[in-house]
């Protein structure tokens, strides 16, 4: 074989093993070219390996969903459209897929909200994220005191900057509440999603209780409390019980908003 022929296939080789790597660095390129190829079970393999290596954000979750979505995975997919949803809020195609997903599952889309100022609260908490508020709140705090600061140096204060103090405490408090709020439904509250096509939401933990309610994939369930194998949730109608750990996906990182879930 002819020195010309050798090098040809050492640097095809070399150019074979430099792609591998460079697939087996990014799973998250790998993922997308999966999914493109229309092999959903490797996207969702790859994106698993992608939020294992610590790429954990929205647009990891959303992939994600959407292959699991055409795995036939519906309720995986919704517990990680919810992740992708609370770190990118208004990110249209997160709503979306979400929106669709839970039209379509057997329960239908969740109760709407029961008054029109509870609607506005929520979506007023939906709309930003925490650190969004937190600055917005910052900025409102600030220009209070650069206001209040004026009116105490000038000798006849006036009744507008009487007016912008007020009106700046009064917004400042309404975003500190809002972020609050935020806080307390997306980084405190644990959330959970049936991926069985059907479970029972048992009075005990363990299957010689009595089941309570029969809940079926999508159902996004509230987590209060755990014991060996088995999770105490409430669910969307407000039910109460126990699950079993391995009928339920657990939404990823931060929860999700309280109306889809039942309230303690």
């Amino acid at each position: 074989m002819s020195a010309h022929r050798w090098s040809l296939m050492a640097a095809l080789a070399l150019l074979a093993s430099l792609v591998c790597a460079q697939d087996t660095a990014d799973p998250l390129a790998k993922g997308e070219e999966r999914y493109r190829l229309g092999d959903f079970e490797g996207a969702v393999a790859a994106y698993r390996e992608a939020l294992a290596s610590g790429l954990d954000g929205a647009r990891v979750q959303y992939n994600l969903g959407n292959a699991l979505y055409r795995a036939g995975k519906p309720g995986e997919a919704i517990a990680h459209w919810l992740a992708a949803r609370t770190l990118a809020p208004r990110d249209a195609d997160i709503r979306a897929n979400l929106q669709r997903a839970l039209l379509e599952r057997p329960q239908g889309p969740p109760a709407p909200s029961p008054s029109w100022l509870h609607a506005l609260v929520s979506w007023a908490i939906d709309a930003l994220t925490l650190s969004e508020l937190a600055g917005a709140a910052a900025v409102l705090y600030w220009l209070a005191v650069v206001v209040g600061i004026a009116l105490l140096v000038r000798l006849r204060p006036s009744r507008s900057l009487r007016r912008a103090l007020i009106a700046l405490a009064v917004l400042a408090g309404i975003t500190t509440a809002l972020g609050i709020g935020r806080w307390w439904r997306y980084h405190q509250v644990r959330r959970a999603v049936v991926v069985a096509e059907s479970t029972t939401i048992n009075t005990g933990p363990g299957e010689s209780f009595g089941a309570a309610q029969t809940v079926s994939e999508g159902c996004i369930l509230r987590i209060v409390g755990e014991d060996s194998g088995w999770t105490k949730v409430v669910a969307e109608g407000g039910a109460r019980g126990w699950v079993r750990d391995e009928a339920v996906a657990r939404v990823p990182g931060p929860g999700v908003p309280e109306e889809l879930a039942g309230s303690e």
